[in-house]
């Protein structure tokens, strides 16, 4: 029914005769037809004709990627990479400075990955900077070595810019990015050797890194990268997420039960620290915007406000054991937690001279009031909040 919707242009004369108002929906369920028709061909097109290129087209405008394939098949090649350039500076610089801000967050809450995605981003960061002022010898050779670095990282040594059993798979069935953004002939194309000295302008890696090709240096080439960067980003970010929780589960393992801390004073084992941390930061926050509503803290935040589900969904079990307190005059309030580990962790509240003041809990016992020795203020937090 579809495709005689997307096709047949009589359809609606024939199935009016099946009921009363039917020719309505049918005109409606043709037109949808056509504009999702008219979408898969555009994507079919930007991939046919873009993605040899060198182009991502995953982010860019739709009617610009439109424009450069009317282009390319004018033979107007240069003029169509000269528009799709136009995506990654000045009013679309947004599109780099969001892959840099997304590098950035790749590693956390894992405090050595993310240590290593900051100064990823911090370098990327530079790499916008040279882009942006024209110094496109600078900008390529590092969002290329960004490029092999992130997938490397993602995937256990598996690489961008290689050929055989070291080559990292790109293609993923259930990650429309792999196949909207051709990634697998990206791939190809930017791994490409070059095997004799030349000034062809090409975005081989290669050629780029062993001095090979000597004309890569275009605001075209960087640009064309960039784009890569942006889609390999949006793959990776799952994998990165993956890595992360691997790897907090292996650390966690090894640590359970011990005592230790680490150089910073925090405690290795840390199971349910990051959950636990951010339901309370999360009833705070809830905490003072009902407060500015009503004029006191409520008592009912954990139970009635937030139920069982809404800890489920932040990683917390079913029993959550989320402990709330309210003094009687309704100005202060206190929530904390025992993790899986036996530490307790914990948030207070009070509001007075008009403003609200936090502290923090982190102990083997529960606090046993709202005075109890051992609350810290923000700028004193500890480790284990930091």
């Amino acid at each position: 029914m579809i495709n005689a919707a997307i096709h047949n242009s009589d359809s609606t004369e024939w199935m009016s005769r099946l009921g009363v108002g039917i020719e309505a929906d049918w005109k409606r369920l043709a037109t949808e037809g056509a504009e999702y028709r008219r979408t898969v061909e555009g994507i079919e097109a930007s991939l046919t004709t873009l993605v040899p290129r060198g182009w991502a087209v995953m982010a860019m405008q739709t009617d610009a990627l439109e424009r450069a394939v009317g282009l390319v098949r004018e033979g107007r090649g240069s003029e169509a990479d000269d528009l799709l350039s136009d995506q990654w500076e000045g009013e679309g610089a947004w599109r780099t400075k969001r892959v840099c801000n997304r590098v950035r967050v790749m590693g956390v809450p894992d405090p050595e990955l993310r240590l290593l995605f900051e100064h990823r981003a911090r370098l990327l960061w530079l790499a916008k900077g040279h882009h942006e002022a024209g110094r496109y010898d600078a900008s390529i050779p590092l969002l290329q070595a960004q490029l092999e670095g992130i997938v490397m990282d993602v995937t256990s040594g598996k690489k961008f810019f290689t050929k055989g059993s070291a080559k990292a798979d790109l293609v993923d069935p259930q990650r429309l990015v792999s196949i909207e953004a051709g990634l697998a002939a990206l791939q190809a194309t930017y791994g490409e050797d070059v095997r004799q000295t030349q000034a062809a302008g090409s975005l081989s890696r290669h050629g780029v890194a062993h001095g090979r090709e000597l004309a890569y240096d275009t605001r075209v080439n960087s640009a064309k990268t960039w784009s890569v960067m942006d889609a390999l980003v949006e793959w990776a970010l799952p994998k990165a997420h993956e890595l992360v929780d691997q790897r907090k589960a292996e650390r966690q393992a090894e640590n359970a039960g011990s005592d230790s801390v680490n150089g910073d004073g925090k405690r290795v084992d840390d199971r349910e620290f990051f959950e636990t941390r951010e339901v309370l930061r999360l009833l705070s926050n809830s905490a003072m915007g009902h407060h500015r509503q009503r004029g006191h803290f409520r008592d009912d935040l954990v139970g009635g406000v937030y139920r069982e589900r809404d800890f489920i969904k932040r990683g917390l079990p079913g029993s959550h054991g989320v402990h709330q307190a309210v003094r009687s005059d309704g100005a202060e309030v206190m929530y904390w937690r025992k993790t899986i580990s036996g530490w307790v962790l914990g948030i207070a509240l009070r509001w007075e001279d008009e403003a609200f003041f936090e502290r923090y809990w982190a102990a083997s016992v529960p606090p046993e009031g709202f005075t109890s020795d051992g609350w810290s203020l923000p700028w004193e937090s500890p480790p284990d909040w930091a």
